[in-house]
């Protein structure tokens, strides 16, 4: 982790993206300003040792989330909906996935999931690229110097794909000017006129 790069005071929206395992969960944030305009912020993998207790390493993947969290101050979040051949597997991303929509939403975030095709699609444009692809194409879409690994680039796709949600509300739209209601008399203090 590390200090803000950018200024959130110039962005539209900070968007939070989470690629959640049980071992590794990539989260990368980054800025959306006016004209879709992207700014990477951080990026990166909470990890969990493989020889500790499930459980254990869910607290731990909770806890360094919360601080991701705490120190970015994101304005919404992403996650990746899992799919899972083997019902082992199943359950142990369930649960990881459940550890970090908990965090999100007990920090008062939003959260919203994209498929791993959806995300992949908004990043990319195509939503069958490969890991390898998704990351090479995410680095060179933010300027980064180094491409990610494949968690951290997975991670950034699911935060560039809620920018770029149209449904997400807050997503820049033409703004017209309307002429002022002579009959409506705004209430200090309050949403409501009289």
């Amino acid at each position: 982790m590390g200090g803000h790069l950018g200024e959130k005071a110039t962005a539209l929206m900070r968007c939070l993206g989470i690629d959640p395992g049980s071992l590794r969960c990539g989260y990368a944030i980054i800025d959306v300003a006016p004209g879709f305009r992207l700014t990477f912020v951080e990026a990166g993998v909470i990890t969990a040792p493989k020889g500790r207790d499930q459980h254990a390493r869910l607290v731990e993947i909770g806890c360094d989330l919360e601080a991701v969290i705490a120190d970015f101050r994101p304005d919404t979040a992403a996650v990746e909906a899992g799919f899972v051949q083997h019902l082992n597997g199943a359950l142990t991303l369930g649960a990881s996935r459940g550890v970090v929509c908990y965090v999100c939403g007990r920090a008062g975030l939003t959260v919203t999931e994209y498929a791993p095709s959806t995300a992949k699609k908004a990043a990319t444009g195509n939503g069958a690229a490969s890991k390898e692809d998704v990351a090479r194409i995410v680095a060179v879409r933010l300027g980064l110097r180094k491409i990610p690994d494949g968690d951290t680039g997975d991670a950034i796709s699911i935060a560039i794909c809620r920018a770029a949600d149209r449904d997400a509300g807050w997503v820049e739209r033409p703004r017209v000017a309307k002429a002022p209601n002579p009959f409506f008399i705004a209430v200090p203090g309050s949403d409501s006129a009289v």
